[in-house]
């Protein structure tokens, strides 16, 4: 962040710890449907495949942020997911639902029937910069396009300024924001207007159609 204005420095500084409490801050987007969108080739040795979500598992539970819990409850629900490789070394991958995604033990995210919700990006600490999300997002959009009136969407923390300026790259349409405050071990949820429009909305898993089948956080 040294290059930042200092307001920008200070701004992330107040939202790590906001987070660091908790509170999270959601900023909602819908992304560029295009597949043919202009962005680098990948260097060499580097290639994205469309997957099943239960051929990650050999990856499980090995320091990829994906645990076995998850990728069976999202095979369940008929997720897609997409992967990056070097050679045959797992690098990078990401999920597309129809439907919802934990964010939390107690919260998730759920969608219309007008919105795909793409979550849960990942990439190799050591194989980032090479454009591995942009990649994943042209092969989704390309293999699995949205119906006739649907769009793509995501969302990007508000302190997490190098995925916001990876996601600037594509001009995603901001819809507004959603917020999650824990408070004595309770999470509380905030969505603004314009996301709730659109059909994208945080809501409790307790208590909400089909979330008891869900158990392990994303």
């Amino acid at each position: 962040m040294a290059d930042l204005p200092l307001y920008r420095k200070l701004y992330g500084t107040l939202l790590r710890h906001l987070s660091s409490y908790g509170t999270r801050l959601l900023l909602v987007e819908l992304g560029d449907n295009n597949p043919h969108i202009s962005m680098p080739e990948l260097p060499a040795g580097y290639t994205t495949r469309a997957l099943e979500p239960l051929d990650l598992l050999p990856w499980a539970n090995g320091g990829y942020d994906l645990s076995e819990a998850f990728l069976r409850q999202s095979a369940a629900r008929g997720d897609r997911c997409v992967a990056n490789f070097y050679h045959d070394q797992l690098v990078g991958y990401g999920f597309v639902t129809p439907n919802y995604a934990a964010v939390t033990e107690q919260v998730a995210v759920a969608v219309s029937k007008n919105l795909l919700y793409r979550y849960k990006g990942w990439t190799h600490p050591q194989h980032r910069r090479k454009h591995l999300s942009h990649a994943r997002g042209r092969l989704n959009s390309r293999l699995f396009p949205p119906q006739p009136g649907q769009r793509m969407v995501s969302y990007v923390e508000a302190q997490n300024f190098p995925s916001r300026l990876k996601h600037a790259e594509v001009r995603p349409v901001r819809l507004g924001y959603s917020l999650i405050v824990r408070l004595f071990g309770r999470e509380m949820i905030f969505n603004s207007g314009v996301a709730r429009r659109f059909g994208f909305r945080l809501v409790y898993r307790r208590g909400f159609e089909g979330m008891s089948q869900m158990e392990a956080s994303v």
